[in-house]
């Protein structure tokens, strides 16, 4: 089930990142190209032999991950990147929560990560479907 999950996750991320570098504006194309190579370092980081112990790698990329988004908030005047930003926060809290107190549950540390991801990616994903619906306004580049 793991690896279907994982699987269905990649799918969607490289769909949606791929539709936001095709028909995004500046920003969602930037954060689609910061979402994918945060993916891949993740790949490369996570240690697989204990998911129970918190996870170095992957709180570093998404503590780079989260001072991106911040950047990106500041620096467009997107709406999407502000919830994007808070679920991505949320991340990095639920990384700190297993660092802080050993007692919290595998599940609950990986379901936590799953949840705050899959919304990450749903802003994004609305993002570039809003922006599709309303055609391309050479204004909002």
């Amino acid at each position: 089930m793991h690896a279907l999950a994982t699987q269905v996750w990649a799918l969607a991320l490289v769909a949606i990142s791929g539709l936001a570098l095709w028909r995004g504006g500046r920003p969602e194309r930037i954060f689609a190209l910061i979402n994918l190579v945060a993916w891949l370092a993740t790949v490369l980081l996570v240690n697989r032999r204990d998911l129970g112990d918190p996870q170095w790698g992957m709180f570093a990329v998404d503590t780079l991950m989260l001072a991106a988004m911040l950047w990106l908030s500041l620096t467009t005047q997107r709406f999407w990147i502000l919830p994007a930003t808070a679920f991505q926060l949320l991340t990095v809290v639920t990384h700190l929560a297993i660092m802080v107190d050993h007692g919290v549950r595998i599940r609950a540390y990986l379901a936590g990560l799953a949840i705050w991801s899959w919304l990450v990616l749903g802003c994004l994903g609305a993002a570039v479907l809003a922006r599709a619906r309303a055609g391309r306004d050479p204004a909002a580049t």
